[in-house]
């Protein structure tokens, strides 16, 4: 067992088998396979070098980079679950984009209570990252206090906190009011929007859409008609609830998350109200799921891949140096709505 062991490990290729298969030299070997800008070699001894690394399947060593660079090449992502519907598109774009630029992308799930300080204690104080991604919708005050104070290199995700920390949004604005605007065109006056958490900044930007489409339409608008809630089924199921109670009882509803959608529409279920016969419903964000509920969803797809993506981006220029913006928008693509089968024209009793 012992020798079937070494003999494995001597198959593994390094920089000295390379040199060797080559004819060149190991220091010019290592500065052409990590692409360092300073090296100055003929084309021809070039390609001899990347032709010799692809017959022995040479792989760069990781670790002894990191050690070289002081970096660890690993950045992480805390996201409020991995269960959410929206999160998977945002941990593809960031790991699509660590990958491309030689990073390791660690998603960490801070669902947990006290999960989201643990996580942030391991990863950044610990240094155990080079950088933090933050696509959680509510940063508690323990995490705000060590961003603030200068911890570590982060970037927030569709949120926007004080400190000068670069964050990067979605024009969730928009996106809430192409979803108003398709009642309103439907033929629908008594909208209400049942909104995600009271004091989040996503939540504050859809309910700003959500006016917006209503008074460029003449509709008048009260904070009764915005209703706080949660992002999660039970949330929308015990929002939706409150909803239903109101008289008269509104005959559309804007939803600020799709999780809270399908808790909404269970709510609806459960009073016998039809959908879309008594209510039509619009939900943010978009998923496959939309498609198989009953009825399929009408919902606004936002770019969260880009979202993601450029997210990523901004962090891997922050570590090289160079100043990015406070504030960041993701401008393509824009918010689609998809019209599915969840809004008709209102009932005329």
């Amino acid at each position: 067992m012992v020798a079937g062991n070494a003999k494995a490990l001597r198959l593994v290729t390094t920089l000295a088998d390379v040199a060797r298969e080559a004819d060149v030299d190991l220091s010019t070997v290592s500065r052409v396979l990590r692409n360092d800008p300073r090296t100055r070699v003929a084309e021809r001894t070039r390609d001899r070098i990347l032709g010799a690394a692809e017959r022995l399947g040479y792989v760069a060593n990781a670790n002894a980079r990191s050690l070289v660079r002081r970096q660890t090449m690993t950045i992480g992502l805390l996201i409020p679950t991995i269960g959410g519907f929206i999160y998977s598109d945002v941990v593809r774009g960031a790991g699509d984009s660590a990958r491309e630029r030689g990073y390791l992308l660690v998603v960490a799930d801070t669902s947990g209570t006290g999960s989201a300080e643990e996580s942030f204690h391991s990863l950044v104080r610990e240094g155990r990252v080079d950088g933090l991604l933050i696509a959680s919708g509510q940063l508690t005050d323990v995490i705000e206090r060590g961003l603030t104070s200068g911890i570590g290199n982060c970037v927030i995700l569709n949120r926007q906190i004080k400190g000068g920390l670069p964050s990067i949004i979605e024009d969730d604005e928009l996106g809430m009011a192409l979803g108003v605007t398709e009642l309103i065109d439907a033929g629908h006056r008594r909208i209400v929007c049942l909104a995600g958490p009271r004091n989040v900044d996503t939540t504050r930007r859809r309910a700003k859409g959500f006016s917006r489409s209503m008074r460029s339409h003449g509709i008048p608008v009260s904070a009764a008609d915005v209703i706080y809630s949660g992002f999660d089924e039970a949330d929308g199921f015990s929002g939706m609830s409150q909803v239903l109670r109101l008289s008269p009882r509104p005959s559309a509803v804007a939803v600020g998350s799709l999780a809270t959608a399908i808790g909404a529409m269970a709510a609806c279920r459960e009073r016998g109200v039809r959908i879309p016969e008594d209510m039509s419903m619009v939900a943010f964000h978009d998923a496959p799921i939309a498609e198989f509920l009953s009825p399929p969803l009408t919902t606004v797809a936002m770019p969260l891949y880009e979202l993601g993506r450029q997210a990523m981006d901004l962090m891997h220029d922050r570590l090289q140096g160079v100043e990015v913006p406070q504030l960041t928008r993701v401008q393509s693509p824009p918010p689609i709505l998809r019209r599915r089968r969840s809004v008709a024209a209102p009932r005329h009793d």
